[in-house]
């Protein structure tokens, strides 16, 4: 199974560096000065593995790309820009490690809607300045068919990658997997850029934790709207949340905050890192896609809507 992953930032450099030692066949997708540095030093990771890869570089649209499996690894707004200039010779299966639920739609008018496998990564890391990546994270990589039944591709898929040492795994259910995360993600991301502090503050606040159970409640209903039903996975209770009333569901996300505060004091959303490197951030992608789909499925967001507001501001600030 030879894999092309799209992307040279942390996430793909630790999948690709995984896959590179564990001598599947692979390649990465780069382009400038991350290119030139992995061509002459390989893939570098610490912290949770310590070691340095050789790994084929492709620049893109330099040549046709032979690969059975498309791993796409960029942030949200640049997946266009990725995908565009990419030629292969065949028909690869393809799955994104991206955050939110956009991303199977977007690959499907790349690759087709039958080579698109669902995916929902708790892995990550950070690019760091001498070019390698700190892997910081190793929890969980479900992958599955996004019309539900496990498939003997998402079985070779995820075995791969579980043997090359990524924590992935085969599920029937990945479309509720990839609703729950975002049911969380969309909370922890508005929170994250509009007070810019650590985690466990936004959660453990009075007034955050009740902001933050409406924006579950909100995403919640847009996942059920969508004909998917979300479960309390990950330690963050996102179906048990949304199901409470207001004053319960607060008290619940409070008790998450006080958790974390003791697990991961430090702990910030990766975005609010891209915020302070004034970065650009993906709030379409995230809040904007929340808010077009409530659009269209007739089911007000209104928190959502105006967490979107004020993030697009800071999101045009630091592309000035």
């Amino acid at each position: 199974m030879k894999f092309v992953i799209v992307g040279a930032g942390a996430l793909g450099s630790i999948v690709a560096a995984h896959l590179a030692r564990a001598g599947s066949p692979v390649a990465l997708v780069a382009r400038g000065r991350r290119a030139d540095h992995i061509e002459a030093h390989g893939v570098r990771l610490t912290g949770l593995a310590d070691f340095t890869a050789q790994v084929p570089v492709i620049r893109p649209g330099e040549r046709e790309i032979d690969a059975d499996v498309a791993i796409l690894c960029v942030k949200t707004y640049d997946t266009e820009a990725a995908l565009a200039p990419l030629r292969f010779t065949g028909r690869p299966v393809a799955l994104s490690l991206q955050n939110g639920v956009l991303k199977n739609e977007e690959l499907a008018r790349h690759f087709g809607a039958d080579r698109v496998l669902g995916a929902a990564a708790s892995v990550s890391g950070e690019l760091l300045a001498d070019g390698s990546t700190s892997f910081t994270m190793n929890q969980r990589l479900p992958v599955g068919e996004p019309s539900g039944p496990r498939s003997a591709r998402a079985e070779e898929v995820a075995g791969t990658l579980k043997g090359a040492g990524i924590a992935a795994e085969a599920v029937d259910n990945i479309a509720t997997v990839e609703w729950t995360k975002y049911s969380g993600f969309v909370p922890l991301f508005a929170a994250a850029l509009l007070t810019r502090q650590e985690t466990w503050r936004n959660l453990s606040d009075p007034q955050g934790s009740v902001a933050i159970a409406q924006l579950v409640r909100e995403t919640v209903a847009l996942a059920t709207a969508s004909g998917v039903a979300v479960e309390d996975q990950g330690g963050f209770p996102v179906a048990s949340i949304a199901a409470a009333p207001a004053k319960q569901a607060a008290a619940t996300i409070r008790g998450f905050g006080e958790g974390m505060r003791k697990r991961a004091p430090q702990h910030r959303v990766s975005a609010l890192q891209d915020l302070l490197r004034g970065g650009r951030l993906e709030v379409d992608a995230i809040l904007g896609h929340a808010v077009r789909l409530g659009g269209r499925l007739g089911v007000p967001v209104p928190t959502i809507e105006t967490c979107h507001r004020f993030c697009a501001v800071l999101d045009r600030i630091t592309q000035e």
